[in-house]
């Protein structure tokens, strides 16, 4: 069931409320951004997620084809603390334009909350976002 979570980046310059179902799962991939910024995304629809505060503020980096052939991604952050709050993506079969909120970022989940969420693992290093690697333990 969705549920509006309340999130911000550290320095609280970025605040936003997003629409999610964490029993949906929380993502760990292993592609080289989610590898690198230790990223754990929700995905949730394009609709589903409000800046709050701190729009105008944001930065967006968006990744090049060879990272993300299948469709386009921006990753938005706060530029004076470096967070990666969400990332903003297109993929036809996921009915076009989605966000992949950074669980890390949300302020009123509950560790219950997080605990209880399964995990679902991402090759992204191989682009197969639809299979768990071989080798899990490192996420």
């Amino acid at each position: 069931m969705k549920k509006t979570y309340h999130g911000s980046c550290h320095c609280g310059a970025v605040h936003f409320q997003a629409d999610l179902d964490l029993a949906e799962g929380i993502r760990k991939c292993n592609c080289s951004f989610c590898w690198k910024l230790g990223y754990r995304k929700s995905f949730t629809a394009y609709q589903a997620l409000r800046v709050t505060e701190g729009s105008d503020r944001m930065r967006d980096y968006k990744a090049s084809p060879s990272n993300w052939p299948e469709g386009d991604i921006n990753h938005y952050m706060c530029p004076n603390c470096g967070a990666n709050v969400f990332s903003r993506g297109y993929l036809d079969f996921m009915g076009g334009n989605f966000w992949a909120v950074n669980v890390a970022c949300l302020d009123d989940v509950s560790e219950e909350e997080l605990a209880s969420a399964p995990i679902i693992y991402e090759d992204g290093k191989r682009n197969r976002q639809d299979q768990a690697p071989e080798i899990t333990g490192y996420l």
